[in-house]
């Protein structure tokens, strides 16, 4: 089109010289606008970014790699509500969560397995099999007859959906995408598709379904074949393992110059009688060193560094300033890709120098490709010969020897997700004293978790109130920073005094947990509180004494009115409270454990495995203190004055000198005698003393004794039990 308008234009302005000037021009503009496509093969940077364009070419996976894939089915987001809190005049919270459900397509040649996979860069499925977020997933080996896939069919009808016969793809079934800002992420796949390592020659054969007709000589670790033609897709491959056209009585091969075989001495192939003289040198010509690269730079995929993209390099001896760099669309270890670029770079001189040799038609027995010697020494290889009446030519290029061992070569550092093994999880339940003020008006039920190693990232939570109601979502719980159990029991101790006498042992459930001693200011500051079972105390000493055990002393016991008068067996709970991870219970929910029949269900982020406990139903946060320093003093007139001091349930810091609240509404105790005597009490005392008659004590048997408990307003304390003698 351009040239017709140029011609017609160029005639008008400046005639016959014009209109050629003109057609000149159209010609070069026409032929860049209508030039035709260009065919090329598989590029380093075709596997790293997920694709859903219409008719994308799907690539042929060899060996194993690490592969984006296309999108070929998709459903729209999916929204979910939930709804929690609103409870005493609150307002509510609704919170929303989005899932996809898509089918990604990996290879059109079948595959044996499907291995790690990573969404957005950071490991979403690991070698142990487990996901990071929570979805179903399926895979299909691309064989030519695996079935439909039930989500697919149900979407788009039975007779509508594709079973994708020999293309092999992957099915999640409602991916949760909170974590990756409710998006579909990029999703790359460690695919499997041959055991071990593959070549040129097992590659070349496959594609183009002749066996037999390609050797290789160097092995690969994964290869993904891509192009317009199977030429397209085996260049980068045969350039890199100096696979070269070789005839042989079965025909045209495609075979590497370094197949092993012994040179053959050209004076083989003459006919009898016939010598080898000075003149069957018809002409020899070499090219300059400069013409040679200086360096050579291989990149390809390295899977020391989950298949990112790695580089080695190596000098050309005697070459010019110029670098040649090879993108190989292959995977390689370090040493292997090394020992590569070594040999390329040593053959970049192979076929510099030709010779055009003059020999008879005994040399038609001599294939092209086939390495030679002459007399005077030195390696050739046939490139090509030519027949005139009896006499053939034959094209000689000099051949060099090729190293192939592997040579000790590091991937380098890089940054990669740690593919940690299965992680065996652990919920613990415990109820919490009152800590701080105001005072607890619910049960506290502290909820912590934490897995065997580092892999593991939290557990959903749901409460269920009592058996056959239904689940209600309280949240997601994080590692804890130090969650395990007693490995050795843990003796008695009085409160207010620090325990010198016994240990705790604790053996906690990720090694990489740690704990740290802390001064006494810090102690008594509040640092390093934990509950062990349903006790609340302090270390000021931990010491590591093997993998994950610590032994705890300098301990301060039974804090904020727990029990320390009961020996904690080996497997009582423990965890350190001083932890932004852990998750409490809603005040709203909580009030449900008070009836004993509440329990928690608990499922590992990713996984479907649902376990129940059994929510503590004690309330310990709702119970006053007991009393403490009872005294009995008897009077003149045979009678006896009980007295008491009470304990609060806040602690807002003893600071003025002056009593603290208790924390509830009204003080009030009750006084009982256990056993009880018909007549004597029960009492009700607004103060914090009895007076008991001459009559009264005289009624009560020998061995009884005062149980003194204040009435908080939500629940009774713990007794104080003073005998009477």
């Amino acid at each position: 089109m351009a040239t017709l308008v140029l011609t017609v234009v160029g005639g008008m302005v400046g005639g016959p010289i014009g209109a050629a000037i003109g057609a000149a021009a159209g010609q070069q503009i026409d032929a860049a606008v209508f030039r035709p496509k260009g065919r090329e093969g598989p590029r380093l940077a075709d596997l790293k970014v997920q694709a859903s364009t219409y008719g994308q070419q799907i690539p042929q996976m060899f060996g194993t790699m690490r592969v984006a894939g296309s999108v070929i089915w998709a459903t729209d987001l999916i929204e979910r509500r939930s709804k929690r809190g609103g409870g005493k005049g609150r307002p509510s919270v609704s919170e929303y969560s989005y899932t996809v459900s898509l089918a990604v397509a990996l290879s059109s040649r079948p595959i044996r397995a499907i291995r790690r996979i990573w969404a957005d860069g950071n490991l979403l499925r690991g070698s142990s099999g487990s996901f990071q977020e929570r979805c179903s997933f399926r895979w299909y080996d691309g064989s030519d007859d695996q079935p439909v896939d039930p989500l697919i069919a149900s979407a788009l009808r039975i007779g509508s959906a594709s079973a994708f016969r020999g293309l092999a793809y992957v099915v999640f079934e409602e991916l949760e995408l909170g974590a990756f800002g409710n998006r579909i992420p990029s999703l790359t796949f460690e695919v499997e598709a041959d055991a071990g390592s593959v070549d040129a020659g097992m590659i070349g054969n496959s594609l183009l379904n002749e066996a037999g007709r390609c050797a290789g000589d160097w092995p690969f670790a994964g290869y993904a074949a891509s192009g317009d033609r199977a030429r397209d897709a085996l260049t980068p491959l045969f350039e890199a393992d100096g696979i070269r056209l070789m005839s042989g009585a079965d025909g045209w091969q495609l075979a590497p110059a370094t197949r092993g075989d012994a040179p053959r001495a050209l004076s083989d192939f003459r006919e009898a009688g016939r010598s080898e003289t000075a003149g069957d040198r018809i002409e020899q010509r070499r090219m300059p060193l400069s013409s040679l690269p200086g360096e050579v730079r291989l990149r390809h995929y390295e899977p020391d560094r989950d298949y990112q993209l790695g580089q080695q390099s190596a000098r050309v001896a005697g070459g010019g300033v110029r670098e040649e760099r090879i993108d190989l669309p292959a995977v390689l270890p370090a040493p292997s890709a090394r020992a590569l670029v070594q040999r390329l770079a040593s053959s970049a001189a192979d076929g510099r120098e030709t010779l055009v040799w003059h020999a008879d038609l005994a040399a038609l027995a001599l294939p092209v490709g086939e390495v030679v010697t002459l007399a005077d020494g030195g390696a050739w290889r046939v490139a090509g010969r030519s027949v005139r009446a009896n006499e053939v030519l034959l094209e000689l290029k000099l051949h060099q020897p090729l190293p192939s061992a592997e040579l000790p070569a590091t991937p380098g550092v890089s940054v990669t997700a740690h593919d940690w093994p299965e992680a065996v999880g652990t919920v613990q339940l415990f109820d919490l004293p009152s800590l701080g003020s105001p005072a607890a008006s619910a049960p506290r039920i502290l909820i912590a978790g934490a897995g065997s190693n580092d892999g593991w990232r939290g557990a959903d939570c749901w409460f269920v109130p009592r058996a056959g109601a239904e689940p209600i979502p309280v949240g997601t719980i994080r590692p804890a920073a130090a969650l395990g159990e007693l490995s050795a029991p843990l003796g008695t101790a009085r409160q207010y005094l620090f325990d010198l006498a016994n240990v705790a042992v604790v053996k906690l459930a990720n090694p990489s947990m740690t704990l740290e001693s802390v001064g006494d200011a810090a102690l008594l500051g509040g640092a390093n509180r934990a509950m062990v079972g349903g006790e609340l105390l302090q270390f000021g000493i931990a010491d590591a004494v093997g993998p994950a055990l610590w032994r705890l002393s300098r301990l301060l016991r039974g804090r904020a009115g727990t029990a320390s008068r009961a020996v904690h067996a080996p497997g009582t709970p423990f965890v350190l409270l001083d932890d932004p991870a852990l998750l409490m219970l809603p005040e709203d929910l909580a009030g449900w454990a008070e009836g004993g029949d509440a329990s928690l269900q608990w499922a590992p982020r990713g996984g479907a495995t649902l376990t129940e406990i059994g929510v503590p139903s004690a309330a310990r946060a709702l119970r006053p203190l007991a009393p403490v320093h009872g005294r009995i003093r008897p009077d003149e007139k045979g009678g006896v004055t009980i007295s008491w001091v009470w304990c609060g349930r806040i602690d807002a810091g003893w600071r003025d000198h002056v009593d603290q609240p208790s924390g509830e509404s009204r003080d009030v105790w009750h006084i009982s005698v256990s056993p009880s005597v018909s007549g004597v009490g029960p009492w009700e005392r607004a103060l914090p003393a009895l007076h008991v008659t001459a009559d009264e004590l005289a009624a009560l048997p020998p061995g009884c004794t005062i149980e003194i408990r204040q009435a908080g307003d939500l629940a009774l304390s713990p007794p104080l039990n003073l005998p009477l003698t």
